[in-house]
């Protein structure tokens, strides 16, 4: 069906996606709520153990998830108007986590290897390599495959005119561009995001790694930093332009010098694995640090490159 001035009705587009985001959402709330079974499990396997901060941190991180999952799809659903930015600020959020656990995923894979067969003894090397599929197929099919649909059905254009021919009187997303708006939206989503990693930070820092109480204290302010950042943004203050790329560069240097400095040893003392599992994980010794150092450069240098093609739309609010 063709809508008036040549645009194609997405409207079944819309709800399908909708729908299996509402599902993803209802997903990842049962994936809090199984964080509760977790210490039962701990007993079964040796050297292992999780403390009631991490588990509050994965309850609470996948709930928020969940909760934002359900409202898009339901707003995709209900074709309005805000559900094509919000899905694409999803889309792009998702991928960039994604990208960066595969990243993790296949770097680290001798590591995990070891921690995922922690509880079985003297496995044969086919178990090995099915462990490591196991790995490597779901964090590429859910953290990238998934979120690149969401980006190719979202970023049609018809989707945004069957939006706005269902919904014709404009919404709070027309207060500002698109394309500012995906990243206002992306960077509130971050500071809402971070809030739960307070009870246990492990926090890059200029070389070393934050933790306890001055770790919590400083991802409180950068979680404040980040909504703050999305809500001027969003009202197209210049301010907030500037802050957020001078924030990309002064987090790219601090985790790029922690990567280097920092042995992986303390990454996980920070992370509270027993000591005899540490000692096994270092057998493999230690992991090259290029990849994440070179993935965090990129990242940040997409970031700027964004910023500046946004720049116009706060100049001419100047």
């Amino acid at each position: 069906m063709t809508l008036e001035g040549g645009y194609r009705d997405r409207g079944v587009r819309l709800r399908l996606f909708g729908l299996l985001t509402v599902l993803a959402g209802i997903g990842s709330i049962l994936l809090a709520l199984s964080h509760f079974a977790i210490p039962l499990l701990a007993g079964s396997i040796p050297d292992f153990h999780i403390s009631a901060s991490q588990i509050a941190t994965g309850v609470i991180t996948f709930v928020a998830i969940g909760v934002v999952l359900i409202l898009c799809g339901v707003g995709s659903i209900r074709e309005r108007r805000w559900a094509r930015p919000a899905m694409l600020t999803i889309g792009w959020s998702w991928l960039f986590v994604g990208l960066a656990t595969l990243g993790f995923v296949i770097t680290n894979l001798d590591d995990l290897t070891i921690l995922a067969g922690s509880g079985l003894a003297d496995q044969p090397p086919e178990i090995e390599t099915l462990i490591r599929w196991i790995l490597v197929l779901p964090s590429f099919g859910f953290g990238v495959a998934a979120p690149l649909l969401i980006l190719l059905a979202y970023r049609d254009r018809d989707v945004l005119a069957t939006c706005r021919a269902a919904h014709p009187d404009p919404d709070w997303s027309d207060r500002c561009p698109s394309s500012v708006l995906v990243l206002a939206l992306a960077l509130g989503l971050a500071g809402l995001l971070w809030l739960p990693l307070a009870l246990r930070p492990v926090l890059p820092w200029f070389g070393g790694l934050l933790t306890g109480w001055v770790g919590s204290a400083v991802t409180l302010i950068f979680s404040a930093a980040f909504v703050w950042m999305g809500w001027a943004l969003f009202r197209l203050r210049t301010s907030a332009w500037w802050a957020t790329g001078i924030s990309a560069i002064v987090v790219a240097i601090s985790t790029a010098w922690t990567l280097l400095e920092t042995p992986r040893a303390d990454w996980y003392r920070a992370l509270d694995y027993p000591e005899k599992q540490i000692e096994r994980l270092l057998q493999s010794g230690e992991p090259a640090k290029w990849p994440a150092v070179v993935a965090t450069l990129v990242f940040t240098v997409v970031t700027l490159i964004y910023l500046m093609s946004i720049r116009k739309h706060f100049d001419r609010r100047a």
